[in-house]
């Protein structure tokens, strides 16, 4: 393996809405993987795998289970790092980092996990307060008012919803408060992993329509992995295909509607 940068062969950097500015350039790239090998023991996971994805960009990220989407998502987050390649965020090389280094990257990133992932103890007030209460030091009335605003933004009333414990929320409510917590602390990347997962059709459509609309209200950089097509097709300026640990397919929402690479063929059909 070299240094050089290598990326998929119909690999484009952004949409021209998404990546050009009103001035005519190219927007910054936030998150930067570049020829990522890893191996868990004897069982290889990814294989020279690189990508870019630029401020305002989403990416989504999919393939069969057990191919390496989620695995993408935590060597962003640096909870694992690859054997060889590099992962930058803002242009810094993450694998570099110090631990607490490593804690004020992820201050720039909100996590969506799968299963929501809420504390079971702490109400909804207290799960979505809880960034706030590790990372800053704010006073009461700023952390509740900022709790508010993000429950607001997913359509869930702070008076209503506060006070309960995620039993009492039903499977979409619950994905909400997820997403109000990512969002509490006004991060510029979003990692969602598989954020419909386990909904109904109704409730999913409502999961993506909200980020949809936090992507264009918070100007965030997005990476989402899921295995739901309908979502994807909806919330991407960029599509990754991962199979037998490599990108197989890297291009926008039409590109990969209307590829005819057998294996995009399959996922699409």
């Amino acid at each position: 393996m070299t240094e050089r940068q290598r990326y998929p062969e119909n690999y484009e950097p952004a949409t021209a809405a998404a990546a050009r500015s009103s001035t005519g350039l190219e927007s910054p790239v936030i998150i930067e993987g570049r020829n990522l090998y890893l191996a868990f023991g004897d069982n290889s996971v990814l294989e020279d795998v690189s990508f870019r994805i630029r401020e305002g960009e989403s990416l989504s990220i999919v393939g069969a289970s057990g191919v390496g989407k989620s695995t993408i998502l935590k060597l962003v987050l640096r909870l694992l790092v690859p054997d060889s390649g590099h992962v930058l965020i803002d242009g810094e090389d993450i694998n570099e980092l110090t631990f607490e280094e490593v804690l004020e990257v992820r201050e720039k990133m909100g996590m969506v996990f799968q299963a929501a992932a809420l504390f079971d103890s702490l109400s909804t007030f207290e799960n979505v307060a809880f960034p706030l209460r590790e990372h800053m030091r704010l006073p009461e009335d700023e952390v509740r008012e900022r709790v508010r605003h993000a429950l607001a933004m997913v359509d869930l009333s702070l008076d209503e919803f506060g006070e309960r414990l995620p039993a009492e929320l039903s499977g979409g409510q619950k994905k909400r408060v997820g997403i109000a917590r990512a969002i509490v602390h006004q991060p510029k990347i979003l990692l969602y992993d598989e954020p419909t997962t386990g909904l109904d059709p109704v409730t999913s459509r409502t999961i993506v329509d909200m980020i949809v609309k936090l992507q264009t209200e918070l100007d965030v950089t997005a990476v989402v992995v899921s295995h739901d097509v309908k979502a994807v097709m909806r919330v991407s300026t960029h599509i990754a295909m991962l199979k037998d640990r490599r990108i197989i397919f890297y291009g926008t929402p039409d590109q990969f509607a209307n590829s005819a690479n057998p294996d995009v063929r399959e996922f699409v059909d």
